[in-house]
């Protein structure tokens, strides 16, 4: 028979027990969370403007890889207390509307956050280029030069061709005139062709398998062919990249990544950076196709 003492030790102990078991299942599969609605950009002049169109985040907690989730997002974190937060930028590739993919010129952000069961923090990460990303080409054309320019023997006389002022307006960002170059098939054609490439020819680009982003800002009303002009000391040939599809009037953003094209190539690879453009048959005179924004860009 038990003792009074012992009795009361074992009522003590199970209270202890219900009470230990109580608090954990008060926050037993209740995560914290993290909201991301909004990211801001810290661009130096030297790397162009700010204009990104960066359309989701790649977050880790205490260097554990938690997913990627498009813009604006909540995020359930599995882990509580003092937790180290990155968040990476992730951007639309090829003109995709689902496929993100890291947007490597750009460093991460990084926090070490107090993380609560069942409390939602709101972050606003700030993210810039990091110190090994090399900038290539940039134009905008805000100084009535252009580095995009008309391939010989395109444009014939009756095509209209050069920097003009356009309305710009990327998803309701960026609204306002803008120095654009500009080109547009006339009555008069007679080449019904139009191509327009980077003045330079880029050498020492990376050939290791690491990413090398072109990114531009287009609106046409008509299909437009992105390609390179990939050269070397024995083979020179024009690599069609993708075509771009009409905007609908509207101006659209376009991140490509040339990893594929310049994966494995010979040290002393080249490449310029074309736009080509055929007249359709039934072409109405007076369709524009724009560009803007341009930028070309990887890590050293």
């Amino acid at each position: 028979m038990r003792s009074i003492a012992q009795i009361f030790l074992l009522g003590l102990l199970s209270f202890f027990l219900l009470l230990d078991f109580g608090c954990k299942s008060a926050d037993d599969g209740i995560p914290s969370r993290i909201a991301v609605d909004s990211i801001d950009l810290n661009i130096d002049a030297a790397n162009g403007n700010e204009i990104h169109q960066i359309r989701g985040v790649q977050v880790f907690a205490n260097q554990e890889l938690i997913g990627n989730f498009e813009l604006p997002c909540k995020i359930p974190i599995d882990k509580l207390g003092k937790v180290q937060i990155d968040i990476f930028p992730l951007v639309f590739i090829n003109g995709s509307s689902s496929n993100l993919t890291l947007y490597t010129p750009l460093d991460g952000y990084r926090d070490t956050l107090n993380l609560t069961a069942g409390v939602t923090k709101t972050l606003t990460p700030t993210f810039k280029h990091r110190a090994a990303t090399v900038v290539r080409w940039i134009e905008d054309f805000e100084d009535n030069n252009s580095t995009l320019i008309p391939i010989l023997p395109s444009p014939f006389p009756g095509d209209s061709t050069g920097i003009a002022t356009r309305d710009f307006d990327l998803d309701g960002k960026f609204a306002g005139p803008s120095k654009v170059y500009r080109f547009c098939f006339e009555n008069i054609d007679t080449a019904k062709y139009f191509d327009a490439g980077s003045f330079l020819e880029y050498t020492d680009l990376p050939t290791n398998g690491s990413a090398v982003f072109f990114e531009f800002d287009i609106k046409t009303d008509l299909p437009v062919q992105l390609a390179l002009r990939r050269k070397n000391p024995t083979t020179s040939e024009l690599v069609p990249y993708m075509v771009i599809n009409p905007t609908q009037g509207k101006w659209k953003r376009f991140y490509v990544n040339l990893v594929y094209e310049l994966a494995n190539q010979p040290a002393n690879t080249s490449i310029r950076i074309f736009f080509d453009v055929n007249k359709p048959a039934n072409s109405v005179a007076g369709r524009e196709i724009l560009f803007d924004n341009l930028r070309l860009s990887y890590l050293k």
